[in-house]
Formats: C-alpha cells, sequence, structure tokens
C-alpha cells in the first residue's frame, strides 16, 4: 500500500525533483528506503484518482447532456492517468501548463497499445480545446467524436493505464 510522504505531495515533487534518480542516489549512499518508493507510488495514485474522478464527471456530463464539459472531462481523465504513468516511469513530469504536450508523446514505450493511446488522447485534447475555447457554430463540426465515444475512449485509457502500472510495478490504485 502506498505511503504518503511526510510532507505535502508537491513539496516531495519539488524536493526529490526526479523521484527515480532521486532513489537511485539514495540507493548509492546505501541509505535503505523502502518507504521512499512507497511515497512515490503515493503521489501516482494521486493523479490517478483525480483521473478517476475526471472521468466519473465525464459519465454525469453525458447523462446531464452538458457535452463541452463531457469532452473536458474526458481528456483530463486521459490526461491524469497518462500523468501517473509518466511520473512513475520517467520518475518526474512538468507541473506547468508545458505538460499538456507531453501527455501523448512521453507515454512509457513499454505501454502496450502505446501507439493508439498517444493518438487517442490527441485527439481526446483537440476535441477539450474545442470544447473549452471554441465558441463558433461550425467548431463542434469538426468534432470526429462525439461525447460518450471521447469518455468511453478515455475509460478505455484509465483501465489500460490501471493494468499496466499494476504489472509494472505491483501498484494498488
Amino acid at each position: 500500500m502506498a505511503k504518503p510522504p511526510p510532507i505535502p505531495e508537491l513539496d516531495f515533487i519539488k524536493l526529490t525533483s526526479n523521484h527515480a534518480e532521486f532513489g537511485n542516489k539514495l540507493a548509492k549512499l546505501a541509505i535503505a528506503s523502502t518507504t521512499f518508493g512507497e511515497y512515490a507510488e503515493h503521489v501516482c495514485g494521486c493523479w490517478f484518482s483525480l483521473a478517476q474522478e475526471h472521468l466519473q464527471e465525464a459519465h454525469a456530463a453525458v447523462t446531464s447532456s452538458c457535452l463541452r464539459t463531457a469532452y473536458s472531462r474526458a481528456y483530463y481523465a486521459a490526461y491524469n492517468a497518462s500523468k501517473a504513468a509518466r511520473y512513475m516511469v520517467n520518475g518526474v513530469v512538468s507541473l506547468k501548463g508545458d505538460d499538456h504536450g507531453r501527455a501523448a508523446v512521453d507515454l512509457p514505450t513499454d505501454m502496450p497499445n502505446m501507439a493508439t493511446w498517444s493518438q487517442n488522447i490527441t485527439t481526446l485534447y483537440e476535441h477539450r480545446l474545442r470544447a473549452d475555447y471554441d465558441n463558433w457554430l461550425a467548431s463542434a463540426s469538426q468534432n470526429t467524436l462525439l461525447p460518450a465515444q471521447a469518455v468511453q475512449m478515455a475509460e478505455d485509457f484509465v483501465i489500460a493505464t490501471e493494468a499496466y502500472l499494476t504489472q509494472k510495478f505491483g501498484i494498488s490504485l
């Protein structure tokens, strides 16, 4: 079971910078810390929980016919699942807006169907941008997915990410 760090999660991320490199340094110094890995898993779990929350909101938005919200929350579900995976594998993710550009291109290379998931996240991102920013009548016609399809795509990715993290790291999310 992942253990929360003794400091707030954002402070842990900033202090360790790259948890994989930090953990390797501790090992080289012969400083045993199995707890440190649990802290990183906790941070990963926080992002994954946020993905699940966005996914629930996306489903509710479809049910309520809040179509723009459905597209937006579907993307954010996939984005945060991507962030969880990228954090565990790469050791670090950006906490700034530039991370949206990394969500699709920095997926772990050993993740099953990585190329498909990368394209799907890009598609969800494009739909999210139109949903959140475009108020033109023609914008909706540029969507290639219905809101329910976008939500299903995000859900499939969240499920695949959970399976990947469980298999690779033994994480229980």
